[in-house]
């Protein structure tokens, strides 16, 4: 039988476990760290990437929707990797192995480096849920857009709003992000 005390203790630790990572999910707040390797067996940490833009994209070679815009996030490397940009693929989904996530990133030409987050740590730290889940950090690691690449699944609708380019070019200027977050749409990421 359930008592007040027993109640309370319960709900005290439910709103523990809810706010776990506040500091680390909030658009504005200081990045989670990370020490992950990527498909190649490199080793990538947020500090390698200090003073620099940094894009992290939730990907997975098992999403439609990840792999409908593989041709976009190609385009948009192209565009922002010359500028100082830093781009980072992050493997989360516990269904994927590292051997797969090699061999699909290899297949797809994915342009940047894959990294294995096989546990989904980084993914849960940041509050990434889906692939495609964007993150984009500024020079000091602060979250500054978290969400969709854009607002279209698939290439050519009209009114395509460009999300995270828009994001890294008002970083790039010195300007705050206008739309720092949106909900971001495709496969849940597998825990």
């Amino acid at each position: 039988m359930l008592t007040c005390a027993r109640i309370r203790i319960a709900l005290a630790v439910l709103s523990v476990c809810w706010f776990v990572n506040p500091a680390y999910t909030q658009v504005g707040s200081k990045s989670a760290g990370f020490r992950l390797t990527d498909t190649a067996g490199k080793t990538h940490t947020l500090e390698d990437y200090a003073g620099k833009v940094l894009v992290l994209e939730f990907w997975s070679f098992k999403c439609s929707v990840a792999l409908a815009y593989e041709e976009r996030m190609h385009a948009i490397h192209s565009r922002f990797h010359d500028r100082g940009v830093a781009f980072l693929a992050v493997a989360s989904n516990k269904n994927e192995s590292s051997e797969e996530i090699r061999r699909n990133a290899e297949n797809l030409k994915v342009p940047f480096p894959v990294l294995l987050d096989p546990d989904g740590d980084l993914a849960e730290a940041l509050d990434a849920t889906h692939t495609p889940s964007m993150i984009v950090l500024d020079a000091s690691g602060i979250i500054r857009y978290r969400g969709a690449i854009d607002n279209n699944k698939r290439t050519g609708e009209n009114g395509r709003i460009a999300y995270v380019e828009n994001a890294l070019n008002a970083l790039l200027a010195g300007q705050t992000v206008s739309q720092p977050e949106t909900k971001a749409f495709g496969c849940t990421i597998r825990r």
